[in-house]
């Protein structure tokens, strides 16, 4: 056998490749094609294949189906407000969300540690999203408006989307 021919990278097409991208797989050269993001593939997810499968002209039976929340309120909120549904796509928003979930609904397993009461939960969740807010340590744009919009939605129910 001979010498293994290199792969070209797939963004500058110029040089050997020697890293693949972890996140859509595509192989690169260099740092600089690494952070091309408009040169990668965008990755497949199981869903985008299920909907090339069905068709262009279908959807998936359970797409249109709002996400289950924790009461009418929220999900009339969530269904009336596009820029909410548009930041929940975020995984940044998803992530900070998930930890203030948890934060809430956590038990300390322990039998020696004293288990927080639901006022210290709730004050720790607020003091971790205020660290993501305007004016905090590790601001965060996306968890902003997703506050704001959160905020003016549930103090001001009637007020529409304009």
């Amino acid at each position: 056998m001979g010498p293994k021919i290199a792969e070209k990278c797939g963004i500058c097409h110029d040089n050997d490749a020697k890293y693949k991208c972890p996140k859509c797989g595509i192989k690169y050269c260099s740092l600089t094609c690494y952070k091309d993001e408009a040169r990668h593939k965008d990755p497949v997810d199981s869903t985008d294949q299920k909907e090339e499968q069905i068709g262009k002209n279908e959807k998936p039976a359970n797409s249109a189906k709002p996400p289950q929340l924790a009461s009418p309120e929220y999900s009339k909120i969530y269904t009336e407000t596009p820029e909410i549904q548009e930041l929940l796509k975020y995984n940044t928003v998803k992530f900070h969300l998930s930890k203030v979930h948890r934060i809430l609904s956590s038990e300390v397993a322990d039998p020696n540690e004293s288990n927080m009461n639901n006022e210290m939960k709730r004050q720790l969740a607020v003091d971790y999203l205020n660290t993501l807010r305007y004016g905090g340590i590790h601001y965060n744009e996306a968890i902003e408006e997703f506050c704001q919009l959160s905020l003016s939605k549930l103090n001001n129910p009637d007020q529409s989307n304009a």
